[in-house]
């Protein structure tokens, strides 16, 4: 006799579950004792070894994959047992598993090691510099780390106005965020990013994380960072080399540190976004787009210091000529005095950033400072 309980079985199991093992175990009448010829037969499958066959059914019913769940404090956990949960060092933050298991939340502070999935990052008031975490592989087949800045509070770049050239504005002068990753490096950053992301290649040694700050820093420091691991088999894994990774056919990209009013110094990585069935190109608008320049949106080859990579872009998909680089005060094709719709059918879509380490403002123009603030783009994807 083997118990199955559909998935929607009621919330009260839990309780009737004891009286049903202390009922098999009181009453070995209801699974009756095979006969001697039946024993001899079955080999070792009779007797008592029968009932613990019919026992670990019903335990069996109980086991559950470790996924991950939402916690009831809209963040996100690992589906464990409770005593596994109190084992791990989480914290049960509501059930999962039909009631079975509970959403266990893991998080851990400066100097933390861990391979548990879904591990929050935290800051404490009594942090000090360097503050570093540790994320080993839960697995061999995992593949990515991603980061959320579910809060992402550090100093803002340098934003002196000098007229020196080059200078240092945008530069993490006073705090830096960095991030080891086994493949394409990421970017030092720094400012307010709370909401951005980050995807990093898992390495079998482990990644490490690091905020640093100078002594002299006052400024408010505050993160909480979800670390997801990636299995290298998941299907919507992002490709390899997207710092960033967008899906859906309409959404927004913005350069770290945007909500600071800055775009930042020594910056070289791709925004991906995913390409949807049915939809063969893209259009890129700009709200804000200031990435070099002064006054007008510039393309091509005269983009050579900061500049947005954007393959193929033009005034219609697919059409000639069109251009990989876009900078100045303004995103735009033609005419190049506002922010204008981009199109491309390049795939994949990508909006790449380049950005090199220091400022160069116009020669013998003091007081004329390049366009800084970065940019905000929204992207549509267009039907085939």
């Amino acid at each position: 006799m083997i118990l199955r309980v559909p998935s929607s079985f009621p919330s009260y199991f839990p309780l009737f579950f004891p009286l049903l093992l202390s009922f098999l175990l009181t009453f070995p009448s209801v699974y009756p004792e095979p006969s001697t010829s039946a024993i001899s037969n079955r080999g070792d499958r009779g007797g008592a070894n029968n009932r613990k066959d019919k026992l670990l059914n019903v335990f069996n019913i109980v086991r559950f994959p470790n996924d991950g769940c939402n916690t009831t404090e809209s963040s996100y956990g690992v589906c464990y047992t409770a005593s596994e949960c109190s084992s791990l060092g989480g914290n049960s933050r509501g059930t999962c598993a039909s009631g079975f298991g509970v959403c266990c939340s893991f998080s851990m502070t400066c100097g933390g090691t861990t391979s548990l999935n879904n591990t929050y990052l935290t800051s404490t008031d009594s942090d000090s510099s360097p503050c570093t975490y540790t994320i080993c592989k839960a697995s061999s087949d995992i593949c990515q780390i991603r980061l959320g800045f579910s809060t992402f509070q550090i100093a803002s770049p340098s934003t002196q106005q000098a007229d020196n050239n080059p200078n240092g504005r945008t530069q993490c002068q006073t705090a830096q965020f960095s991030a080891s990753s086994a493949g394409t490096p990421a970017p030092t950053i720094c400012g307010t990013n709370t909401g951005y992301h980050m995807i990093l290649e898992a390495d079998d040694n482990c990644n490490t994380f690091s905020f640093t700050w100078s002594s002299s820093s006052t400024a408010t420091r505050s993160w909480n960072i979800h670390a997801m691991q990636i299995p290298c088999t998941a299907t919507w894994k992002p490709p390899d080399g997207c710092l960033q990774w967008f899906t859906g056919t309409t959404g927004t990209v913005y350069t770290y540190n945007y909500q600071g009013g800055s775009h930042l110094a020594n910056q070289n990585y791709q925004n991906c976004i995913r390409s949807e069935s049915g939809y063969c190109s893209i259009s890129y608008t700009a709200s804000t787009f200031e990435v070099s320049g002064t006054t007008a949106g510039l393309v091509g080859d005269s983009c050579t210091l900061d500049y947005v990579l954007i393959p193929g872009g033009a005034l219609t998909a697919g059409s000639t000529p069109n251009y990989d680089r876009f900078c100045g005060a303004f995103l735009a094709y033609s005419p190049l005095t506002a922010n204008s719709a981009v199109l491309t059918s390049k795939m994949p879509f990508q909006v790449g950033v380049v950005f090199d380490g220091t400022e160069l403002d116009p020669a013998g123009a003091s007081g004329t400072y390049t366009k800084s603030t970065g940019f905000q783009i929204a992207y549509t994807q267009v039907a085939c």
